[in-house]
């Protein structure tokens, strides 16, 4: 499943330690033009990132938002999430969504993977069913650097919303990720008659080495001239077991009926 974010906040020295070898190795092995493999080396390298069992983290939209914690298995997407401290639950199976205590409108199966994908993009970008063009070049608002830009889009019948892009932003000397144009075609989110959000711009403004891959640990995005919302990441994990008992579905659990 490969939900995106937009309406969350509605609803409630860099380390490159990359030897010239393994970059190399990497470049022969990864899909796409070359940035896009540079942009993969300087945040740490496919392998490491690939072959770990999860990826967890904890989000915080705004300062008055709570914090939630997700562990995501790598090799199926499944996850889980909480809001430590309450009863407050979820997780997706692969194939159903639910959730106890879900206090917000905003569908848990487009949650469940929310900030996996904003927070892991640069890896993402070797999925199955993503479609990677040539480079371009684009500017950031207050922003004087030229970027190396690239479309992200997928195949048909690519996850829940395979016409979503992304459009990459990467630093032309430290090939870092910096910044993401994006729509959001989340069927449920729509209002009448609309197809998609409109665009908006993701900027990753804090990046943070997190054993041993780069990770962002703040983002601001913007609608416009506008911020649209602004998003913390902590306790980056590559390590944490998976709980297989969390994709028992608790008795009083409600399932998300929403269309993607």
């Amino acid at each position: 499943m490969k939900p995106h974010v937009a309406l969350l906040c509605i609803a409630g020295a860099l380390v490159l330690a990359v030897g010239c070898s393994r970059k190399n190795e990497s470049a022969t092995a990864l899909k796409g033009p070359r940035i896009v493999q540079d942009m993969i080396a300087a945040h740490g390298g496919m392998e490491a990132w690939k072959n770990a069992p999860t990826v967890s983290f904890t989000d915080q939209w705004g300062e008055s938002a709570p914090r939630m914690a997700f562990v995501v298995e790598q090799s199926s997407r499944r996850a889980y999430f909480d809001i430590p401290g309450t009863a407050t639950a979820g997780a997706w199976d692969g194939g159903k969504a639910w959730s106890v205590d879900w206090p917000t409108p905003t569908p848990v199966r487009f949650i469940a993977l929310l900030n996996y994908y904003f927070v892991n993009l640069p890896w993402l970008t070797q999925d199955p069913g993503v479609i990677l063009s040539e480079p371009g070049t684009g500017r950031l608002r207050d922003d004087s650097v030229e970027y190396v830009t690239v479309m992200m889009t997928f195949e048909p019948g690519t996850g829940d919303t395979p016409d979503d892009y992304y459009r990459l932003y990467i630093h032309p000397e430290t090939k870092m990720l910096r910044a993401c144009d994006y729509i959001v075609t989340y069927q449920a989110l729509m209002g009448e008659g609309q197809t998609s959000t409109p665009e908006h711009c993701l900027v990753y403004d804090q990046m943070t080495p997190a054993e041993g891959v780069m990770v962002p640990s703040h983002f601001i995005i913007y609608e416009g001239e506008q911020v649209y919302a602004e998003c913390s990441i902590g306790g980056y994990s590559l390590a944490k077991a998976f709980d297989e008992s969390r994709m028992t579905m608790p008795e009083g659990a409600v399932v998300d009926a929403s269309t993607p």
